[in-house]
């Protein structure tokens, strides 16, 4: 799939950013501890995407970054004055340090614009590039005093970077999972997709003593996705900059926005002010126990790989039928492969039998390779094929089903065509 993943040359600066926690230890001995003295009552985190400083393109000079707001309520649960180390890790390999004598302080807490205090004062932050295991990095860190049975509420905003690379339109935050389950894998090429996001993780929610008793998150997406409805995938002038001349497929002139969220975005709720305007989307949570990944919040937007024109669809059946028909002059040295892989179990049961599934279905190039890659083209404008050979296909994209979107007529014609149903209506 050399076309496609030549998008994959793209710079991903992969961000996670994390719940306050409890931390113990300095420097790079730094680890998540626990606490059974001080709970974290409430939280509210509040989240504005915003359109990056200079124009956004593959280069990934600039990022469109996320400004975080959060709101702690913490609480003494003991009768007697109580310090702790209060940690937030934000991870981001946009900035690593492997050596900490080269830290400057000032510079790194500047980069993100990241201030802890409360309504009276700030807290002196210190920063450490990790903790002793590496799991969590760019790790801010500071000594708070609760008074007897005292109350703080804890104030923590930042700015991050976000993530622009390779992307994929299935949902869920692990796709690979679904390798060889596809029945048609050749539908996957309709997968690829330019993807740009957040996340907030909640796992160091959990160090805190007992439940958070209510936990509202919120973000205000109105302006920034009317913005990148308008921008596309990237805004400056790919016809006059972009060298790769022999693309047939230009994903830098990829399908309309769709959004990618965890939770999906029917979930949140919509809330208004008295004047009828948008405030923001909330999620609220009534207790809230942080456990895994699952709970963690991401806030991607994906532009498929999917042709807008009758050209980037003929280019893609061309590099589909010699794909398939390179896969299936192997089929049958593949199968008897993994029929001696399972005898002499040289790897796991459950693998081998997927990969089998999968060279069993191999089949040669027909028509109706041409059918299905037209009809979920089309399901992805809006158009319903009802074709039970792509029904795995759409149910795994995290764009269906689809509203109408606008789609160039002659596409339009030249896939119901190939679909075997000249109807245009």
């Amino acid at each position: 799939m050399k076309n496609l993943l030549s998008f994959a040359l793209l710079f991903a600066a992969v961000t996670l950013f994390a719940n306050a926690g409890v931390f113990r230890g300095s420097g790079q001995t730094v680890v998540l501890d626990s606490t059974a003295q001080i709970q974290m009552a409430e939280e509210v985190v509040t989240m504005t995407p915003m359109r990056g400083n200079y124009p956004v393109d593959s280069s990934c000079r600039n990022l469109d970054p996320m400004k975080f707001h959060c709101v702690f309520k913490l609480r003494n649960l003991t009768d007697r004055t109580v310090t702790v180390p209060v940690g937030f890790p934000i991870a981001t390999e946009a900035l690593w340090f492997r050596d900490k004598t080269k830290i400057n302080q000032t510079e790194v807490i500047a980069y993100f614009s990241f201030i802890a205090g409360t309504k009276e004062r700030t807290f002196p932050v210190r920063y450490v590039p990790f903790d002793k295991k590496k799991k969590f990095s760019n790790i801010f860190l500071w000594e708070m005093t609760f008074q007897p049975k005292q109350e703080i509420e804890l104030f923590v905003c930042y700015t991050m970077p976000g993530y622009l690379g390779l992307a994929t339109t299935q949902k869920g935050d692990r796709p690979w999972e679904n390798n060889f389950k596809l029945k048609h894998r050749y539908l996957e090429n309709l997968e690829f997709a330019a993807g740009q996001g957040q996340m907030y993780v909640t796992e160091t929610g959990k160090s805190w003593a007992g439940k958070i008793e209510k936990a509202v998150f919120r973000i205000v997406p109105f302006d920034f996705e009317e913005y990148l409805m308008k921008r596309g995938a990237f805004e400056d002038k790919r016809e006059e900059k972009n060298p790769r001349k022999d693309i047939k497929i230009d994903l830098l002139k990829t399908a309309p926005m769709t959004r990618k969220w965890i939770p999906e975005y029917q979930q949140w709720k919509l809330v208004k002010d008295k004047q009828n305007r948008n405030l923001y989307l909330e999620l609220v949570y009534t207790p809230f126990e942080p456990k895994s990944k699952a709970d963690n919040l991401q806030f991607f937007y994906v532009f498929p790989c999917i042709p807008v024109t009758k050209e980037q669809f003929d280019s893609l059946l061309a590099f589909i039928k010699k794909d398939m028909e390179r896969e299936y002059a192997r089929r049958e040295e593949m199968l008897k492969f993994w029929e001696n892989a399972k005898k002499r179990k040289t790897h796991p049961a459950g693998q081998i039998k997927d990969v089998v599934a999968y060279w069993q279905r191999v089949g040669p190039y027909t028509p109706a390779v041409e059918r299905n890659l037209a009809d979920a083209v089309l399901e992805f404008y809006g158009i319903r094929r009802n074709n039970p050979e792509i029904r795995d296909f759409l149910e795994r994209q995290c764009w269906y089903p689809a509203e109408p979107r606008p789609i160039d007529p002659a596409l339009k014609k030249h896939l119901l065509k190939a679909g075997n149903n000249a109807d245009e209506k």
